[in-house]
């Protein structure tokens, strides 16, 4: 019973020289606010010995979650992807080109970062080949790779 009191006076000193410590500004109220409910938790935790009881609450981390990061960023990357080859395939169509199909290689890094690396077009053997890579380099920047496929 000793060592709690002991430990309740010491932790009550340390709050009171914490607010002491606070300076007057508009989050003073805020920081006593803390400040107490640190002290009361650190007295029933004295009391109870450390050991709380939530009835049945765990609090160990070990829930069943499930990572969507994988399926968001596959969806994202198909999203860029169909956006970008539209606007490709209608730019084209204005100029008379008529792609087969378009292929977008679409990268989002851990940082989340999205790049585009590669455009590859599939084009009939009587398409510009020339005209088309200019066309497309203008559209989305000299920075990307772009590639053809003859159908």
């Amino acid at each position: 019973m000793r060592e709690i009191l002991l430990n309740i006076c010491l932790v009550a000193i340390a709050c009171a020289l914490f607010k002491m410590l606070v300076p007057e500004n508009g989050f003073k109220k805020q920081i006593g606010f803390l400040v107490s409910c640190f002290f009361i938790t650190a007295v029933i935790s004295f009391v109870t010995g450390g050991s709380f009881d939530f009835e049945g609450v765990s609090f160990d981390g070990g829930g069943n979650f499930t990572d969507f990061s994988e399926e968001v960023t596959t969806e994202r990357k198909r999203a860029i992807a169909e956006e970008l080859s539209g606007r490709v395939r209608e730019m084209l169509a204005e100029q008379e080109i008529f792609p087969s199909k378009i292929y977008v290689i679409v990268n989002i890094s851990g940082m989340y970062s999205i790049s585009i690396n590669e455009i590859k077009l599939v084009l009939p053997p009587s398409a510009d080949f020339t005209r088309a890579s200019a066309l497309v380099e203008e559209e989305v920047g000299a920075g990307i790779k772009v590639t053809f496929e003859v159908q």
